[in-house]
């Protein structure tokens, strides 16, 4: 018998009597660019700057598959929203452009497409499943089809600023003088989002809210904190945002109002947001090693101190009772108890 490691960062127990082989170990050996959870919560999935995207089962933690793509980045992965063992699939964006789609019940690639000429940032299916909506570096936003793998549209209204995170929410829009069944939004660099109604069957999208927020100029070394924006799950007529500006704080903005009608301050800038649909925490990192965990409704926060590096991610599972949280290439995984 012998314990083998590769350069995948996986460690083997070899029965060499036999030919039998147990996996040990198994992670990531470069930076995680995304980690997020299935709908039905049974399976979370990793990807990588080393082109890999691994599915892994809770609440075992253990290797499911790999999906692995040579000499390109893997910077984004999310789940399709059906929570049907045989149709489930991810689908991840690449640095060359491409996005992929992996089903787990085939363990194989049933789709590559190619909508962006330069490295996909962000990544999301529909609310619905119907389209895939991919950010570029660029700030060009594609709509694709995850039946033919066709571009539907462009929309170029984030165009020269990389997108950072692209959300979509299952939520009418009557309220906001607006026929559609979801909502989506989109943030880029350059402290901008946009908020849209859809019905993709129906080939609508509407853009609903268009936010700007103001920063002095930045002088730091290295890049600015990026602007991070998601739905509040509570009243997703809500938008929180958080990114490099005047003061470090999360705003909350009200689509109905057209205006912000809340903040809460920070002592870092964030580096990532996470909201939950349970007792309305907030998950805010930075890169001073601190996960804040942040009681929206009252401000009362805690702090945890667990990683070794900048906090990069963090996302709650769907039904809030699990976190997630990624300092380069370590991984936590948070039971949350609530403040």
């Amino acid at each position: 018998m012998g314990i083998v490691g590769t350069t995948a960062g996986t460690l083997w127990y070899i029965n060499w009597s036999d030919n039998s082989s147990i996996r040990l170990v198994s992670g990531h050996k470069t930076k995680v660019n995304g980690v997020v959870f299935s709908a039905d919560e049974r399976h979370f999935a990793t990807c990588s700057e080393d082109g890999s995207v691994r599915v892994w089962s809770v609440p075992s933690n253990e290797l499911v598959v790999q999906f692995q793509v040579l000499s390109q980045a893997c910077g984004c992965v999310c789940w399709s929203p059906s929570s049907n063992q045989e149709s489930a699939c991810v689908a991840a964006g690449y640095s060359d452009g491409t996005l992929r789609i992996f089903r787990l019940s085939s363990s194989e690639m049933e789709m590559k497409l190619h909508p962006h000429q330069v490295a996909v940032t962000a990544v999301q299916f529909s609310a619905n499943g119907h389209v895939i909506l991919s950010g570029g570096k660029n700030g060009l936003v594609a709509v694709s089809s995850p039946v033919n793998g066709a571009t539907l549209r462009f929309i170029k209204d984030h165009k020269g600023a990389p997108i950072t995170t692209i959300q979509c929410v299952n939520q009418q829009c009557k309220n906001l003088g607006l026929e559609c069944n979801e909502m989506w939004l989109a943030a880029s660099a350059d402290r901008r989002v946009s908020v849209w109604a859809a019905d993709w069957l129906k080939d609508k999208c509407d853009l609903i809210d268009w936010l700007t927020f103001p920063a002095p100029a930045y002088f730091g070394d290295d890049c600015p904190p990026p602007s991070l924006a998601a739905f509040c799950p509570a009243d997703p007529s809500l938008v929180v945002y958080t990114g490099y500006g005047v003061e470090k704080e999360l705003s909350f903005y009200s689509l109905a109002k057209k205006q912000i009608i809340k903040k809460i301050a920070l002592p870092d800038w964030a580096t990532c947001l996470s909201l939950s649909c349970k007792s309305q925490l907030i998950a805010v990192g930075s890169k001073e090693r601190v996960l804040k965990l942040i009681k929206s409704t009252s401000g009362r926060f805690q702090d945890f101190l667990q990683h070794s590096d900048s906090v990069q991610t963090c996302h709650f599972s769907p039904s809030g009772t699990l976190l997630f949280t990624v300092a380069f290439n370590e991984i936590l995984l948070w039971e949350v108890q609530g403040l």
